[in-house]
């Protein structure tokens, strides 16, 4: 595979012009080009020949042998046509800033794809445009062109008259229409043969859009888009947690298992696709919460409907805002995530008005054994306050949070009165317990060992880390009034509780999330 990239830098400058009280956005964009080695496709032919002879001492034979080496130069080139300046007055929308030509070359004939990330800061998946003085105050990327929320987003556009032959094909959420910008590898533009001219390549620009909303904070932002072109037109080789629609297929059985990587932190997990049917992570989640960074559910488990009687999302729901059918959650301004270690956890809340999750930082298991983060049920629910969730769900998890703080396609398990023996059934811990545990209340075996893995990971309470490496305890999205089901298992008393109660959601419990591609 031939990778090409290319990086287009980003600067927003705020002023906050003083004698007329009116804030401004200069808006500035430079493209750089990174190109890494050309990809050789090399073929080999071995010709061989004999000569014989009549002889009396027999026959005499020899070989030859040829190698070739055919070449294949494919490039992502950039050129500014435009300079991306421009100023917008606060509580205004800009669009067409700026114009790139990227131009695509493969001189073989084989198909090539274009991939698109976020990159500000040099950070891989980084779609801010950050404000380095003020970085609370950075922009998300998004389609507002109104309202509180200020947004930037970018445009590919093919050129009309490009003479190059068959210019290549824009995705449709980026086809001159305006997009987000990706937090992880993203197809923009591909094209299924090459460009066999080496005098023209094909290309295509990009431009951006800006909303500075009235509120938005003077000062310099900078943000950076980063291009990548594949060949053949194969993706990059690693698969995003938040694709698993479009890699499932590759772990078809029972115990088929491979590595993903969630697109927002750039962490791996292990993922199986278990006997119940299900893709299971098989290692615990170990997704960090913070203030003041905005999640969306094109990279996060938010599916709550907006409920127009009342004008909001749910009654769990506080913090969220939709636009352009894009969800969003604001964590509470007391969300955090606890970096602790030992057994104290300083700071943490036994809330279930606020989300908090915790990382015990001097752990030093990997993998499967990963303790990850410890989550109240209003952090896995992706809430800002669960107190008013007081109902039992057990009969009717239809009335469960849609929502988790799980990645995009993935969901909390649920438990349920359905009998663990059915296939299918939405009691889901039990299933699994069911399958590989004999279903057995008094030993644990099945569920620590491959391929589950369940981690006896403890709990979170009182500023304390407690039953570690005794128990285990995983949040489901089932309701049970002021508590929330749970699995619980113990090695001390070779307990196993596939639908525990008995604890308040303001425990810190540990996280398993499941694929909703078989829902």
């Amino acid at each position: 595979m031939g990778h090409r990239t290319t990086k287009t830098n980003h600067k927003v400058k705020v002023h906050k012009t003083v004698s007329c009280r009116i804030d401004f956005f200069y808006y500035a964009f430079r493209n750089v080009l990174l190109v890494s080695i050309p990809l050789l496709v090399i073929s080999t032919f071995i010709l061989g020949f004999s000569v014989s002879h009549s002889s009396a001492i027999g026959s005499t034979f020899g070989s030859d042998n040829l190698a070739i080496t055919i070449s294949s130069s494919c490039t992502l080139s950039s050129v500014v046509n435009v300079p991306h300046n421009a100023e917008v007055y606060n509580g205004n929308y800009l669009g067409d800033i700026g114009k790139t030509t990227i131009t695509t070359l493969c001189n073989d004939g084989n198909g090539y794809s274009v991939y698109a990330v976020g990159y500000s800061n040099n950070e891989e998946g980084n779609n801010k445009l950050i404000n380095p003085e003020r970085p609370e105050y950075s922009i998300d990327t998004g389609l507002n062109t109104s309202g509180l929320t200020s947004a930037w987003a970018m445009k590919l556009n093919n050129i009309p008259d490009d003479p190059s032959p068959t210019p290549p094909t824009i995705e449709s959420d980026y086809n001159n229409a305006y997009g987000l910008v990706p937090s992880y590898w993203t197809k923009v533009a591909s094209r299924a043969s090459g460009t066999t001219d080496m005098a023209q390549g094909s290309s295509f620009t990009t431009t951006y859009a800006v909303y500075a909303s009235s509120s938005q904070y003077a000062g310099t932002y900078q943000g950076q888009v980063k291009y990548l072109l594949t060949h053949p037109a194969y993706p990059p080789a690693f698969r995003y947690m938040q694709d698993v629609a479009n890699w499932q297929n590759e772990i078809p059985n029972p115990g088929d298992t491979l590595l993903a990587t969630d697109a927002r932190d750039n962490k791996e997990y292990w993922v199986t696709r278990l006997a119940d049917g299900h893709i299971w992570m098989t290692q615990n989640l170990d997704f960090d919460i913070k203030a003041n960074t905005t999640l969306n559910s094109n990279t996060t488990d938010l599916n709550v409907a907006y409920d127009s009687s009342t004008g909001q999302y749910a009654e769990y729901s506080d913090g969220y805002t939709e636009s352009n059918n894009i969800i969003y959650w604001q964590p509470a301004s007391s969300a955090t995530t606890i970096d602790f270690t030992g057994t104290t956890a300083t700071g943490w809340q036994n809330s279930d008005t606020a989300p908090y999750s915790a990382s015990k930082i001097d752990s030093t298991e990997t993998g499967h054994a990963s303790l990850g983060n410890y989550y109240n049920w209003t952090a896995a629910i992706a809430s800002n306050n669960s107190s008013s969730l007081m109902q039992d769900t057990l009969s009717d998890i239809s009335k469960n949070p849609k929502n988790s703080i799980c990645p995009k396609g993935w969901r909390l398990p649920t438990i349920s009165n359905q009998s663990e023996i059915a296939a299918g059934s939405s009691n889901e811990f039990r299933r699994l317990n069911y399958l590989y545990n004999g279903d057995s209340a008094t030993d644990n075996t099945g569920l620590v060992t491959s391929p589950l893995w369940f981690i006896q990971s403890g709990y979170i309470s009182d500023n304390t880390l407690g039953s570690y490496n005794a128990s285990g305890f995983y949040w489901s999205s089932t309701i049970s009034y002021d508590k929330a089901y749970i699995l619980y298992f113990s090695g001390r008393n070779n307990r196993v509780e596939p639908n525990y109660n008995n604890y308040g959601k303001y425990f810190g419990w540990s996280i398993r999330c499941l694929a909703r591609t078989e829902d």
